[in-house]
């Protein structure tokens, strides 16, 4: 359903959107109206027809906040209620907006020690996921083998599909040769909806492995 500006969210909002090129404005009134009349999902139009990457996830941008995107597509987004649907137009296209939940607060980033890490190492690994964001050559000189490679340098080709990847609704550890490549990682899979707490390691794994470790930032 389509409709006006009627809230003022004041933390975050998730979205997903549908994005197409301005000359095809008509064809997103169309679709929008396939999806409010029950003929097509938001996800399977998303997939077929949104020109952004986020298509591939059934156009889910994930949490953002103010000041995170162009100015038409955050008025449009925090001044429309949860379940709603609303239009923008941006430098990029015309945009189907679905708002999925709102938050007053947003989550932060928590930061634990090696130390912590090694407990959940030692406890159910199937209960956690276990990321590591440093470059290959870095994994094949020193790795936990729990962990899955996920290069920060490559994010945007796998970020579409963490959501699929990953169970987001478990606590997520992510690593790095020192803990500022996992810190901005780790952020980014909170936008995206990772809501069973996201950690940190501090020291990464120069910290676990020790001096020897080919390291990076």
């Amino acid at each position: 359903m389509m409709t006006s500006a009627a809230v003022n969210h004041p933390g975050q909002v998730k979205v997903a959107h549908i994005l197409v090129e301005a000359k095809d404005a008509g064809l997103l009134d169309e679709l929008g109206e396939q999806i409010a009349g029950g003929a097509a999902t938001f996800a399977d139009v998303a997939s077929e027809h949104s020109k952004c990457p986020s298509g591939k996830q059934g156009g889910v941008l994930g949490w953002i906040s103010r000041g995170q995107t162009v100015g038409e597509f955050e008025q449009a987004a925090f001044t429309t209620e949860v379940g709603a649907t609303a239009k923008a137009t941006t430098t990029f296209g015309v945009h189907l907006i679905s708002v999925l939940d709102a938050r007053a607060d947003a989550p932060t980033v928590v930061d634990v020690t090696i130390q912590d890490l090694q407990e959940v190492l030692e406890g159910d690994l199937d209960a956690v996921n276990l990321i590591d964001v440093r470059e290959p050559n870095e994994w094949d000189g020193a790795r936990i083998e729990a962990f899955t490679l996920r290069p920060l340098s490559t994010m945007q080709q796998w970020t579409p599909t963490a959501m699929d990847d990953f169970d987001v609704s478990k606590p997520t550890y992510v690593i790095c040769a020192a803990g500022v490549r996992s810190m901005r990682a780790a952020s980014v899979l909170l936008d995206l909806g990772f809501d069973g707490g996201v950690y940190n390691v501090q020291g990464g794994m120069y910290a676990y492995s020790g001096p020897n470790l080919v390291t990076g930032a």
